[in-house]
C-alpha cells in the first residue's frame, strides 16, 4: 500500500542523504524509491492492532518514535493521525520521514503525564510506553478516556528480554506471568535509574481494563513479536441509546425491567420514546458488566442496585466502575424505582433473606440493608444521593413507583410527595 496523497517533492537522491545523515535504526519505515530506514520490522503488530481499512478514523499514536505505526495508519486510509512523543529529536526525525513521504501526519512533543490528552480518537495507540511512565495507572485513565473504539496496548512483562533486565529467573517468572502483578523495579532496568521500572503482567492489565473499569466491552491478548512481550486491545462500550433501571436492592427492577421488555407499562414507553420495549433486549446486570459483549448496542438496559457502592469499598456513585458505562452512551435515560422503605423491609425479607436463610446461608449484606430500610431517612437519602449523581450525567430521569399502579413522578414530584421535607417522611415511612 502506498501513502494517500503523496505530495513528496523529495527526490531519490535527497532520501538517500537523509538517511545517511539521520539515524532511523529503532524502525522500519518504508519510504519512496524502495528506499527503509532500517530498524526492527513492526509489520506483524501493525496487521494484529489494525483492520486493513481505516477510512474515516483517527488515530492516536503515543511514544510514536519516528511515526511508523502512524504511517501505516495512514496507508489504510485515517482520516486524521497524530503522533506524540516526549523525545524531540524522534518528533524532528518522524516530521522529516512524513516531509519526504509528503504524509500529513501531525507530530509533537509532548509528556501525556504533564499534559494529559483533551481529545478523542477512534483508535489510541500505546506501544511499548506504558511500562517506562512514573505513574502507568493514572496514565491508563486518561488512556481510557480518550479512545473512542480501541486502546492498544503493548506492554513489558516477564518475557524472556524483559525478565532479564531485573534478573527473575526462569521459575519465578513461571509464577508470576500467571498472576495479576504489577512487578516494580527498585532502580530501573539492570540496576541504572531513570529506565523501566514496570513490568506488568497479562492478567494483571485484564484487571485493570476490565474489572475495575466498566467502560469496556472485551478485551484481546496476543503475544508480541516485539521483545517477547504482549499486545492488549481493549475495545471501548458504544452504546446508541443506555437506560439505567435502578433503584436499592430489593425495590422491584427485575419486574419493572420485565414488564417494560413485555410492553406491559405502555406510558412509560411512550415516555422512552420506545413504543416496542423489546428494543431493549436482556437486561445487564450492573454487577456483571465483565462479561464479554459486542462493543456496540443501539439499545441497552442496564440494571443498577445503587445501594452497590455503599456495600463495597467505593462509598459514592462516582467511584463505583459500573457506571464508568454511562461515559460511553451517547443518550441516556434514568429510570429509578421508588418503594417505601415499609415495603422494602417487605421485599428484602421475602425475596433474599428468607431464601437465603433456608440454604443455611447468613444473608449478612442483605441483613445489613434490611436494617437501614428501618430508618426512612436513610433510605431517602441514598435516592437523592442517585438523583444527584444521575444529574451529573443526564436530565432524563423518570421516577417510577410500581407499588402503586405504576405511577410516573418527575425527580420535582417525588421530593414534594415523599422527600426530605417536615411530615413526608411519615408517609415514606407508611405512617
Amino acid at each position: 500500500m502506498e501513502i494517500r496523497n503523496e505530495r513528496s517533492t523529495w527526490s531519490k537522491e535527497e532520501i538517500e542523504a537523509l538517511l545517511a545523515r539521520e539515524d532511523f535504526a529503532y524502525q522500519d519505515i518504508e519510504l519512496p524509491f524502495g528506499l527503509r530506514t532500517g530498524g526492527h520490522d513492526r509489520s506483524a503488530t501493525a496487521a494484529r492492532i489494525f483492520p486493513d481499512d481505516l477510512t474515516g478514523k483517527t488515530v492516536l499514536d503515543l511514544g510514536c518514535s519516528f511515526g511508523f505505526f502512524c504511517f501505516e495508519a495512514l496507508r489504510r486510509g485515517a482520516k486524521r493521525v497524530v503522533g506524540f512523543d516526549v523525545d524531540p529529536d524522534s518528533v524532528r526525525k518522524a516530521k522529516l520521514l512524513a516531509e519526504c513521504m509528503g504524509a500529513e501526519v501531525e507530530f509533537a512533543q509532548r509528556d501525556i503525564e504533564r499534559d494529559p490528552i483533551d481529545e478523542r480518537f477512534d483508535y489510541v495507540l500505546c506501544l511499548n510506553l506504558l511500562h517506562h511512565l512514573k505513574d502507568p495507572i493514572a496514565a491508563l485513565d486518561n488512556l481510557a478516556a480518550c479512545a473512542n473504539e480501541r486502546l492498544i496496548l503493548e506492554l513489558a512483562s516477564f518475557g524472556r528480554h524483559d525478565r532479564r533486565k531485573v534478573n527473575v529467573g526462569w521459575f519465578t517468572h513461571k509464577i508470576l506471568s500467571k498472576l495479576p502483578i504489577i512487578f516494580v523495579s527498585r532502580y530501573g532496568t539492570r540496576g541504572r535509574h531513570q529506565v523501566q521500572k514496570f513490568f506488568i503482567s497479562p492478567s494483571a492489565t485484564e484487571n485493570l481494563l476490565i474489572y475495575q473499569r466498566g467502560m469496556f466491552a472485551r478485551l484481546q491478548q496476543h503475544p508480541s513479536e516485539h521483545k517477547n512481550r504482549y499486545i492488549a486491545i481493549a475495545e471501548k462500550r458504544r452504546i446508541g441509546h443506555l437506560l439505567v433501571v435502578s433503584g436499592p436492592t430489593s425495590a422491584g427492577k427485575k419486574s419493572l425491567m420485565r414488564a417494560l421488555v413485555a410492553n406491559q407499562v405502555p406510558e412509560l414507553n411512550r415516555r422512552l420514546g420506545t413504543p416496542d420495549g423489546s428494543i431493549w433486549g436482556v437486561p445487564l446486570n450492573g454487577g456483571k458488566i465483565f462479561q464479554p459483549m459486542e462493543p456496540v448496542q443501539e439499545h441497552l438496559i442496564l440494571h443498577q442496585d445503587f445501594m452497590r457502592p455503599f456495600m463495597r469499598s467505593a462509598m459514592v456513585h462516582e467511584r463505583d466502575e459500573t457506571n464508568d458505562i454511562l461515559d460511553t452512551a451517547e443518550k441516556i435515560t434514568f429510570v429509578t424505582v421508588w418503594t417505601p422503605p415499609e415495603q422494602l423491609i417487605k421485599q428484602i425479607t421475602e425475596a433474599e433473606i428468607e431464601p437465603a436463610f433456608a440454604k443455611g446461608k447468613k444473608a449478612k449484606r442483605h441483613l445489613a440493608i434490611r436494617d437501614l430500610y428501618h430508618r426512612p431517612e436513610k433510605v431517602i437519602d441514598h435516592y437523592e444521593r442517585w438523583f444527584t449523581f444521575a444529574e451529573t450525567k443526564s436530565r432524563d430521569h423518570i421516577v417510577v413507583s410500581p407499588h402503586d399502579g405504576t405511577k410516573l413522578y418527575s425527580i420535582a414530584e417525588w421530593r414534594r410527595l415523599f422527600g426530605t421535607t417536615p411530615g413526608t417522611l411519615r408517609q415514606a415511612a407508611g405512617s
